[in-house]
């Protein structure tokens, strides 16, 4: 009767926590996973937060930048 209820405390214990590792794995693959935008003069896709950021256009580089400010 001891072994029974020993493994069945142990069975338990592993659900509780492969399942707390699970939901580890899924919110960390989310904090990873960024948003990425458009270059518009060149159309690369880089993260938001590496970009460069004017009137809501997105840019690889300052070089790109400038390019689309003279080409307008």
């Amino acid at each position: 009767m001891r072994i029974l209820i020993l493994i069945a405390i142990g069975l338990l214990l592993y659900i509780i926590i492969t399942h707390l590792l699970r939901k580890a794995k899924i919110e960390d693959e989310q904090a990873r996973m960024e948003k990425m935008v458009r270059c518009e003069q060149c159309g690369l896709h880089v993260s938001e937060h590496e970009a460069i950021q004017q009137n809501h256009h997105y840019f690889c580089s300052t070089q790109h930048l400038e390019a689309f400010n003279e080409s307008k």
